[in-house]
Formats: C-alpha cells, sequence, structure tokens
C-alpha cells in the first residue's frame, strides 16, 4: 500500500502546545508524469481521540522557493502559522498543508503547475485519515492565497479527476495568480521579476517537449543553478536586476506554441470551478494585480456548468496585508460550507 497516494510514509510529532497535536509528515503523491513520489508537509488536530469526523482544512501555501530548505514544515509551528492554524484546531478541525511536489522530497518543484500543486493537497489529505484517531473524514475545504490561490483554483477545478473520493465542499482562493501573459508583464522588471524564471524552469523540468535552453540567454544560463541554492529572496536577488530582454533569448515565450500551451494550461481560467469557491483580493496588490482576478471571475462565470463563484475585494490593502484582513471573512466562508449552508454565486449579479 505504500504506493498508493496518499500512504502515509513517516511521521514526526511537532510540539504545538495546548493546542493539539501535530506531525511533520512524508506521504505518497503523483507526478504530472503519472510517477509515484514522496511529499512532506504537516499535519494538526485537536488533542485526543477523534469523537467522530472532522472537518479537514487543506492549506496551499504561498511562494517560498524551489529548494528542499524552503519547504514550510520545516519552519512549522511558526508565528504566521499558527496564527493561521488556531482558529481551526480551537473549532475541532483537522488542518494539513503540503509542501508540494519537490520541496522537502527529490525533484525540482513543479512551481505554478496545477496539477501537481492539486495531488499535493489533496493527498495529504488521505495521509491525515490513515492516521489513527485523528479522524480526518469530515468535509474537506482548501483554502491558498498567492501560489496557493494558484493551487486552490486547480483543487476545485480538477477535484473529480483527481480525488472524487474526498468530501471536497469549498475552496477559497486568495489573490490567484492567472492572466498569464498580462503577469508576465506587470511582474517583468519589477521587484519579483524571478518568479518568471521559477516558473520558466519548473515548466520546462515537468514537460519533456520545453527546452529551457532554447528560450533563456545562454549567458544567464548558469544561474539557473540558484533556483535551487536559496529561497525566494535568494531568487530575486540573482534575476531581478537583470533586464527582462537580457533574460530571454527569445521576444515573447508565449509566441511558441509547445510554451504558450503549456502556460494556458497552468491558468487557472481553463476550467469550471467544481464547488463552491470565493476569491479574495486586495485592491493594492503589487504582486497579483486585482485587474487579474476581475478577468479570472467573468472568464469562470462564463462556464455554463460552474458551481457557486463569489468575488471579494478589499479596499487598502497589498498582496500579504490583506490575508489578516480577510481571515475572519475566510474563517466564515469555510464554516459555512462544511455547514452545508447554500453558496452564494455573484455572477450574473
Amino acid at each position: 500500500m505504500a504506493d498508493v497516494p496518499g500512504a502515509l510514509l513517516s511521521s514526526e510529532p511537532v510540539d504545538i502546545g495546548d493546542l493539539g497535536v501535530a506531525w511533520r509528515v512524508t506521504y505518497r503523491s503523483t507526478s504530472v508524469a503519472g510517477d509515484p513520489i514522496e511529499v512532506t508537509g504537516t499535519i494538526a488536530a485537536p488533542a485526543g481521540d477523534a469523537p467522530g469526523p472532522r472537518p479537514v482544512l487543506s492549506i496551499a501555501h504561498g511562494t517560498t522557493g524551489m529548494a528542499d530548505e524552503c519547504a514550510p514544515s520545516l519552519r512549522f509551528p511558526n508565528e504566521s502559522s499558527i496564527a493561521v492554524v488556531a482558529p481551526f484546531l480551537e473549532r475541532g478541525w483537522v488542518v494539513v498543508a503540503s509542501d508540494y511536489e519537490g520541496m522537502g522530497g527529490p525533484g525540482i518543484h513543479p512551481y505554478v503547475v496545477g496539477e501537481s500543486e492539486a495531488r499535493g493537497v489533496f493527498d495529504i489529505v488521505r495521509a491525515a485519515q490513515s492516521m489513527p484517531g485523528v479522524g480526518a473524514d469530515g468535509p474537506l475545504v482548501v483554502w491558498g492565497h498567492s501560489q496557493g490561490g494558484h493551487a486552490a483554483m486547480h483543487v476545485a477545478e480538477r477535484w473529480q479527476d483527481l480525488a472524487p473520493d474526498l468530501d471536497l465542499v469549498g475552496v477559497a482562493a486568495g489573490a490567484p495568480p492567472s492572466q498569464f501573459p498580462l503577469l508576465s508583464a506587470f511582474l517583468q522588471g519589477s521587484a519579483y521579476q524571478g518568479y518568471l524564471v521559477m516558473a520558466a524552469a519548473s515548466m520546462a523540468v515537468t514537460y519533456d517537449e520545453l527546452d529551457l535552453e532554447a528560450v533563456i540567454n545562454p549567458a544567464e544560463l548558469h544561474l539557473m543553478d540558484e533556483l535551487e541554492n536559496g529561497c525566494t529572496g535568494h531568487i530575486f536577488d540573482v534575476f531581478n536586476e537583470i533586464p527582462y530582454e537580457d533574460l530571454l533569448s527569445v521576444d515573447d515565450i508565449f509566441a511558441i506554441p509547445e510554451w504558450n500551451a503549456r502556460l494556458l494550461e497552468n491558468d487557472t481560467n481553463q476550467l469550471p470551478n467544481q464547488v463552491p469557491v470565493v476569491i479574495l483580493h486586495g485592491d493594492l496588490d503589487q504582486q497579483i494585480p486585482v485587474l487579474s482576478s476581475a478577468a479570472l471571475f467573468a472568464q469562470l462565470c462564463a462556464f455554463a456548468d460552474h458551481a457557486p463563484l463569489e468575488r471579494r475585494v478589499y479596499e487598502g490593502e497589498g498582496h500579504s496585508s490583506v490575508v489578516p484582513a480577510y481571515l475572519d471573512d475566510l474563517t466564515a466562508w469555510l464554516e459555512a460550507r462544511v455547514a452545508g449552508e447554500p453558496a452564494t454565486d455573484q455572477c450574473g449579479a
């Protein structure tokens, strides 16, 4: 059974004090190529054996980098993670968080590859379900912000293909990346340009038909090794100062059919959401322009068979500050999904 997705391969207790019990875990997942892989993450639960099925929140983390040292489980618990996890443990929920493929496990992290992220998010729930006494068999909700918002949208759109056995009832996506050509243009020359290099490198590793050497300037190709030599701050230090036109050996990566097809496939606007979704975004977001989620909302509403969809914009909030600003709303929305209340559909409103 060790090759079954979600099989628990190892667990190590982590002290979270009076909040409950937690473990740093390694579990089985599946790569986009269909191969069995090892993925790490954390599982937290209220203390004591579950009296019955507990609701589960699977958290999809934002960008931390591509190297193993950047895996969020290595820094759990810290002040920010506990602030997010505590309200749900206090409500008697189980909280799980995948590090995603290639972070803390073998291989390079397939950054913004939707299927890989979604599999990681789903399979750690299955791992928690296999732990005696945890009770991770109740309704499942998923929340992610930034890269995690990208993962969350792919969870909502690929649920029936990847994890129809799980009782997914709602997905919350904070600042989900979408409109990749627009986003690329927005990030070029910015303090976040390194994200574009991460995405190109991960796509080339994930898909055999994509050749990184064919699109990166040969003079800068040696710098690709730096992607696994540090976390996001290091990547920004290395790549942000290089003029974008000097990084690439092509005028427009989206003009190359093979690249365009894979980038489009991994955007968040290609499939209808299969469960209720709320999109949460700050209007002053410096990394994912608020305009992009407005376009995403309209695109998803245009699908005839989409589940309820809602978008909430928080005035005066940036990419990071919006998370504490929306945390109470997020919690209430997730609680309502777990309780089985009808979700609002703003499409056509």
